[in-house]
């Protein structure tokens, strides 16, 4: 199709998506308008001090926060809390919400301020429950104005909420849920990802297998459940161009929509084709953006961004810009390509599937970031998130609002910034887990609920194993609560990622994986390899300077999560043989940094038990 063509049907589809919405702005106008009653409260720093209100049951499906319309299918009302916060010492706030219908779900967020201000807390907890509550402590964050934001999720009509909060002495803290789940190991059989560095993987919703590239291999891996323990089957499934030559692999799924896109960069673009069943047919794509970067490349996507019936009735301008960047073919969802150019990072959006893209859009410039950026992930509600491990004095998260036209960096506060790159795990609601590694060497998850606006519960995991020395943190979310983060760490203390040339490090490096059902509040970390270490030595996380038989894993590894909210981990094995696991294993050893088999096997880390990051599938325990 020529350019003139093209830009005549881009014109005629803005002209149709304009009218739909002015006429369902229009629809909207008779839409009832709704309210807390009454809209607000003050409460003094007395034990028992408390205020209700009345909710309203009025039917609304909101994705997240940011598309619901107050006073259509969400409700605001404020607390002004009297005094200063040292007059509620050994006091807390405490705000809940409770409904009748156990298929009902509200949620419930709290800014301090205003709507516009940090959501400091929040409780999504999701069907079936009848109520959602949170503990604020006003010596931590202040003393003044709160406002509750409580939406209908999931909300048919006749189940009003009613609302309480009250000053009250701290309850006790409440014990992580669950139990820590368990973990196996597959390796690729011979002859198969014996070559894989930086591997991707991706669960495919539909047929039930599992996607994984490293340098030329795209594999595919099918788990038979019938037997306990699970076999695998192993199977290349290679693109017609993705075989031949690579400056960096990556692979994506799309879980519910079934299409892998595989690519490898290659210079300012890539050589990319996509799949809709799992490898047997390849279709050749553009591959990236133009004028892309010629480093650091990431594939992700998801849900567009579009507005709701409620959110046209009051910003139906912006709606029409978002319409504009919505599907053009069949495909539902959105795909992105971002690749960074030595400082300078860029990000296309393809509206057909991965077929074609547009010019790229910058993300930042090195005054806000330094170049290289972690992969990218996009929310339910269509918001595309790229996490950065440098932006000034902390780690960044950079977000889209308007599939991938316009970018906003969020500083993560209370991060530091590291060699590795971080990740994030969305949420089903939005929530924002971003797993990162400290300036110390450690393993961190912070949390967010307003888009990186504001973090909070951010936790050392790898303190119950010592961790001193970590790299590749990767992080999945399924319900809004629930999330996974796997990492490689080792207790050893010294310079892990190579920086130190001449000092040996004596490291034993594991795969781990922590995990949470509470929202970040408490996670139970694992030894995922206990038995066979990952990598002797250094695991250089310092690019093209690392010196040689060192940098053998490359820069990532990943995590993804299936159906049923199983947790599925690829990463790069560098110690292999019985020789190089023996010496792992034997603990008073010594370790140099070339005292590995510099292997880079493709290796899968399958959860066996457990609860899974999905909690309808709770009725149905997973097995080995």
């Amino acid at each position: 199709m020529s350019s003139h063509a093209s830009s005549v049907t881009r014109a005629t589809r803005f002209s149709l998506r304009s009218g739909i919405i002015l006429a369902l702005a229009a629809c909207c106008l008779a839409t009832l308008v709704f309210a807390a009653t009454p809209s607000s409260s003050t409460l003094n720093p007395v034990n028992g001090s408390s205020a209700t209100w009345a909710g309203n049951g009025i039917a609304g499906a909101t994705t997240d926060e940011t598309t619901c319309v107050d006073g259509t299918d969400c409700d605001v009302y404020t607390i002004t809390l009297a005094g200063s916060p040292t007059n509620y010492k050994g006091l807390v706030l405490a705000i809940s919400i409770s409904h009748q219908v156990k298929l009902n779900d509200y949620d419930l967020y709290v800014h301090k301020g205003g709507l516009t201000g940090p959501v400091i807390a929040s409780s999504t907890g999701g069907i079936p429950e009848t109520g959602e509550a949170v503990v604020i402590d006003p010596t931590v964050s202040g003393t003044g104005v709160y406002t509750v934001h409580v939406v209908d999720s999931t909300v048919a009509p006749g189940d009003p909420y009613s609302g309480v909060a009250t000053i009250v002495t701290p309850p006790a803290d409440s014990p992580a849920h669950g139990t820590a789940p368990t973990y196996a190991n597959y390796q690729s059989p011979t002859g198969l990802g014996d070559n894989s560095g930086e591997p991707s993987i991706g669960a495919n919703f539909n047929s039930g297998r599992i996607m994984t590239q490293a340098v030329f291999d795209t594999l595919q891996v099918t788990f038979n459940a019938s037997t306990s323990p699970a076999t695998a089957t192993w199977l290349l499934k290679d693109g017609p161009n993705t075989n031949i030559t690579t400056l960096d692999p990556i692979l994506f799924t799309d879980s519910h929509t079934g299409r892998t896109i595989v690519s490898q960069l290659f210079g300012t673009t890539s050589l990319s084709a996509f799949t809709d069943n799992d490898g047997e047919t390849y279709s050749v794509s553009q591959g990236g953006g133009i004028a892309s970067g010629v480093d650091h490349q990431t594939v992700g996507g998801g849900p567009f961004r579009l507005c709701t019936a409620d959110q046209l009735l009051v910003t139906p301008v912006p709606c029409a810009q978002l319409a504009v960047r919505g599907p053009l073919t069949q495909y539902p969802n959105a795909v992105y390509y971002a690749s960074q150019d030595i400082g300078d990072a860029e990000m296309a959006l393809s509206q057909d599937g991965g077929l074609t893209y547009e010019e790229a859009h910058p993300m930042y410039t090195l005054v806000d970031c330094g170049g290289l950026h972690g992969h990218i992930k996009v929310s339910s509600s269509g918001i595309v998130y790229v996490p950065n491990k440098r932006c000034g004095s902390t780690q960044g998260l950079i977000v889209s609002m308007d599939n991938g036209l316009t970018f906003t960096v969020q500083p993560v506060t209370g991060s530091t910034p590291n060699s590795s790159d971080p990740s994030i795990g969305i949420g089903s609601k939005g929530r924002v887990y971003f797993g990162y590694v400290a300036g110390d060497g450690h393993p961190h998850i912070t949390v967010s609920d307003d888009q990186g606006r504001s973090w909070h519960n951010d936790l050392d995991v790898g303190a119950p194993f010592s961790m001193r020395n970590t790299v590749f943190p990767e992080v999945v979310a399924g319900d809004n609560d629930r999330a996974s983060f796997f990492f490689l760490g080792t207790p050893s203390a010294g310079d892990g990622t190579g920086a130190d040339t001449g000092t040996p490090f004596n490291g034993v490096w594991h795969g781990y994986i922590a995990t949470t059902y509470n929202g970040g509040k408490t996670w139970f970390t694992v030894d995922a390899t206990p038995n066979d270490p990952v990598q002797l030595g250094v695991i250089c996380t310092q690019g093209t300077t690392c010196p040689s038989g060192t940098r053998n894993l490359l820069d990532f590894n990943d995590l993804t999560v299936d159906k049923a909210g199983r947790v599925f981990a690829a990463y790069t094995d560098g110690c292999i043989t019985a020789a190089c696991i023996a010496r792992g294993n034997n603990t008073t050893a010594s370790h140099t940094r070339l005292d590995n088999d510099q292997a880079t096997k493709a290796t899968i880390i399958r959860q066996s038990t457990g609860l899974s990051l999905f909690k309808g599938q709770d009725a149905t325990p997973l097995r080995p």
